[in-house]
């Protein structure tokens, strides 16, 4: 999203947590593109420093603790991040909206939003949450927040988007498209989790990004917006998509993680909404992942 927004003339403020050697800004060469401002979005105070010293317009919220293996070790991080820290945001933007100024803010939440329902059946975004694991419920709450503070009248402008799992180039997160391509490339057999069925949908990165910059200009101001390919596959799905690309590699059938057991089964989302904004997914998962295996391979110093 910085990328887009740094290409299409604006200036880009982001938050750093932490330093490290490798990051996606390196890897997409906008680091040095982006002014980088040192601390948390849990400090409330830094964030109204930033909305004032900078003469911010709108806020595009993607911070986050994001893995959900991650909220099952440890539940207060999730919260204290996920929940907490769009409190700051949104209470700073209160202020502003006192003082005069109204910022915008698209916040990104997820599908997992929806929690556990009926198999089959596509999320919609009147359908009400049954988030129940650390990961899902802390968005949940910030989902809702964002949504009560557009009620309150204290933020003028926000929506709110749900998207469905993002892949795509100069992803280093632990998920299992980069998984995969990383240990085929080592020449390695992709693993396979003995056991586990859950469905999910996949969209190219890309396209969620046209998606924001649409809603950013045609959102309606309190909603929330499907993002999403129509593109579902189960964990053997995504593997054999893969290793089309890597036709010697052998499966190695691993035992299930105890976090995945308490995954949602099946993750599906209705886009119709967004899709009468005139938004339509460009890339195939097929395409999306000869991309993504491209990208990986002209890394080699990443595997």
């Amino acid at each position: 999203m910085a990328l887009r927004l740094l290409d299409s003339g604006a200036e880009v403020i982001s938050i750093s947590h932490d330093r490290v050697p490798v990051s996606t800004a390196r890897l997409l060469d906008i680091q040095d593109r982006v002014t980088w401002c040192d601390g948390d979005i849990r400090d409330e105070q830094l964030v109204k420093r930033i909305l004032g010293d900078y003469s911010i317009d709108y806020i595009y919220h993607f911070a986050a603790l994001p893995i959900v293996e991650m909220g099952m070790r440890s539940c207060r991080p999730m919260f204290e991040v996920n929940f907490m820290g769009t409190l700051s945001i949104l209470e700073a933007m209160r202020e502003a909206t006192v003082s005069g100024k109204d910022i915008g803010l698209l916040y990104i939440s997820t599908d997992k939003f929806y929690g556990p329902m009926q198999y089959g059946r596509p999320y919609k975004e009147e359908d009400p949450s049954f988030a129940n694991a650390p990961y899902e419920l802390s968005k949940a709450c910030a989902d809702m927040t964002v949504r009560m503070y557009k009620n309150m009248d204290y933020a003028k402008n926000v929506i709110v988007v749900r998207p469905s799992n993002e892949y795509g180039p100069a992803d280093l997160n632990p998920r299992i498209i980069p998984n995969t391509i990383r240990r085929c490339l080592k020449g390695h057999g992709p693993v396979i989790y003995d056991g586990v069925t859950y469905t999910r949908e996949y969209t190219y990165v890309e396209d969620t990004i046209d998606a924001l910059m649409l809603l950013t200009e045609k959102g309606v101001s309190g909603e929330a917006y499907n993002i999403g390919s129509g593109e579902q596959r189960d964990q053997k799905g995504v593997v054999s998509e893969i290793m089309k690309w890597f036709p010697e590699a052998l499966p190695d059938l691993q035992p299930a993680k105890p976090y995945s057991r308490k995954e949602i089964p099946y993750q599906v989302l209705d886009s119709s909404k967004i899709q009468k904004l005139g938004w339509k997914p460009k890339t195939s998962f097929a395409d999306g992942v000869m991309k993504t295996v491209a990208w990986w391979q002209g890394n080699e110093e990443l595997w």
